[in-house]
């Protein structure tokens, strides 16, 4: 059950590794979409891990924090989709919810990055 959301850490230290080897000058766009790409299912991973006892409190209140942040908007964009049914959320749902989280958070923190890169070359260009 934990070896998913570690596996998942990897994805963004892979794309900051890649970018920096083979496109430097857009090496926070490429970490933002990467880190956007996984943050909903890593939130939901570390809120699993409430009670594993003491340090799990800590990392499951947390989870629980960025769950409620990252996980609303693929919700509704999924709801006013018509993807998920009313009432409870179960089964595929779950795909097109975290789908629909991954494209968000992938363009908010791509975005981001763009304006750290961009900040990035206009101070080197001073």
């Amino acid at each position: 059950m934990i070896v998913l959301p570690v596996a998942l850490v990897l994805v963004p230290i892979v794309a900051w590794l890649c970018a920096r080897r083979f496109m430097p000058r857009f090496s926070a766009t490429a970490t933002g979409v990467g880190i956007g790409l996984v943050i909903s299912p890593v939130s939901f991973g570390l809120y699993a891990t409430y009670f594993l006892g003491p340090f799990g409190i800590v990392t499951g209140m947390i989870g629980l924090v960025s769950l409620l942040f990252h996980g609303a908007p693929g919700f509704h964009v999924t709801r006013f989709l018509g993807l998920v049914p009313p009432g409870v959320i179960e089964g595929i749902s779950h795909l097109y919810i975290e789908t629909a989280n991954a494209i968000v958070w992938g363009l908010v923190y791509g975005v981001l990055g763009l304006v750290i890169d961009h900040v990035r070359r206009s101070r080197v260009a001073l």
